[in-house]
C-alpha cells in the first residue's frame, strides 16, 4: 500500500516525530505542571487564601467601588489583559528575591483583590457577581496563582535539596526555564481570561 502523504501545509503544523504541535505543547505544558506542582498548588494558596479572606471582609470596608458601564471592546480588553499581565509579572519579579517578595505581594495584593470583590458583591449583589465575575474569574485568579508559584520555584528547588528531597544539587538554567515556562502560561491564561471578561462577563 502507498504511504500517504502530507500536504506540506499540514506538515509545518507538525513535529519531526509527526505529532501536531498543539498538542506537543499541551505535553509539555502537562510536564511542566507535573513537575512544579508543589510551587503552582503553594501559588495558588499564597494567592486564593488572602481572597478568601478579603472577600469575606469586604462588605465591611469602604474602599470606594462602584458600578459603572463598561463597553466591550479592543480598549476594554488591552485594559483588562496589561492590569492582569502587571499583577502577574510582579509577582513572578520575585524571583529575583527567591520568592520571598513574591509571598509577600501575593499576601497583599491578594487581600486587597478579595476586599474589593466582597464589597462589589455587597453593592451589586450576588446575581451581578455571578453574571460579570464568575465567567472569567474561575480562569483569571488561577492564571495569577500560576505566576505567583513561578515566582516561588526558586525557594522550592533550594528548600528541597536543602531538607533532602532532592539529591542533585539544582541547576540554574533549569529553574530559571521552569519559572520563565510558568510565566509564560499565565500569561496565555490570563489572555484568555481577558478576551472572556471583555464579551462575555462585560
Amino acid at each position: 500500500m502507498a504511504a500517504l502523504e502530507i500536504p506540506e501545509q499540514h506538515a509545518a503544523h507538525r513535529t519531526s516525530d509527526g505529532s501536531p504541535l498543539w498538542l506537543r505543547f499541551l505535553g509539555g505544558c502537562a510536564r511542566l505542571l507535573r513537575r512544579q506542582r508543589t510551587a503552582v498548588l503553594l501559588g495558588n494558596l499564597l494567592w486564593l487564601g488572602p481572597i478568601a479572606v478579603g472577600f469575606a471582609l469586604g462588605d465591611r470596608l469602604d474602599l470606594g467601588v462602584e458600578q459603572r458601564a463598561a463597553h466591550a471592546g479592543g480598549h476594554l480588553w488591552w485594559s483588562i489583559l496589561s492590569t492582569n499581565a502587571g499583577v502577574a509579572l510582579l509577582a513572578f519579579a520575585g524571583v529575583l528575591t527567591f520568592g520571598l517578595a513574591t509571598i509577600a505581594f501575593s499576601l497583599v495584593s491578594g487581600l486587597l483583590t478579595g476586599l474589593g470583590l466582597g464589597q462589589a458583591t455587597a453593592l451589586a449583589g450576588w446575581g451581578d457577581l455571578a453574571r460579570h465575575v464568575l465567567p472569567h474569574a474561575w480562569l483569571e485568579l488561577p492564571s495569577i496563582g500560576i505566576a505567583v508559584g513561578a515566582g516561588l520555584v526558586p525557594l522550592i528547588a533550594v528548600t528541597s535539596w536543602l531538607v533532602g528531597r532532592k539529591k542533585a544539587r539544582p541547576k540554574l538554567q533549569h529553574v530559571l526555564s521552569d519559572s520563565f515556562g510558568l510565566l509564560g502560561m499565565s500569561l496565555f491564561l490570563l489572555l484568555i481570561a481577558a478576551t472572556i471578561e471583555t464579551w462575555v462577563s462585560t
